[in-house]
């Protein structure tokens, strides 16, 4: 077992289900009240679910490929701690045009996602470079 891959495909999983079940409260439902058109908020809500499911998918792959250690997985492990770093990055740069600095504290998501981002890599690293 690679600890640092399984360790960020289970926190992967508590994100995912973080995300399903206290986003629907959070985010969801406000902007379904909203001024916004049908077509947007049929729109955005399609992308919210179908975040969801790359989120279960993601970490998925990551907690498998952790148990198991092959070496053959590595590729795709490394390709999602990379897709999670880079979703990181993204709230971190869309929460700053926004909110400034603050972002940091008002969309605390991109920590998650670093942090299964950097738990897969490290992983990696150690099954590279022992």
């Amino acid at each position: 077992m690679n600890v640092w891959i399984f360790s960020a495909g289970l926190l992967g999983l508590f994100t995912s289900l973080v995300h399903i079940f206290a986003g629907q409260v959070d985010p969801v439902r406000p902007f379904l009240k909203s001024d916004l058109t049908d077509t947007a908020k049929a729109t955005l809500l399609a992308c919210w679910h179908m975040i969801s499911v790359l989120l279960v998918f993601a970490s998925s792959v990551l907690t498998y490929a952790g148990w198991s250690n092959s070496i053959d997985l590595l590729p795709s492990a490394i390709a999602v701690s990379i897709a999670f770093s880079v979703f990181s990055m993204i709230f971190i740069a869309v929460g700053g045009s926004f909110f400034g600095f603050n972002s940091l504290i008002k969309l605390p998501q991109w920590l998650l996602l670093l942090t299964i981002g950097v738990l897969g890599l490290t992983g990696a690293i150690e099954v590279l470079y022992g």
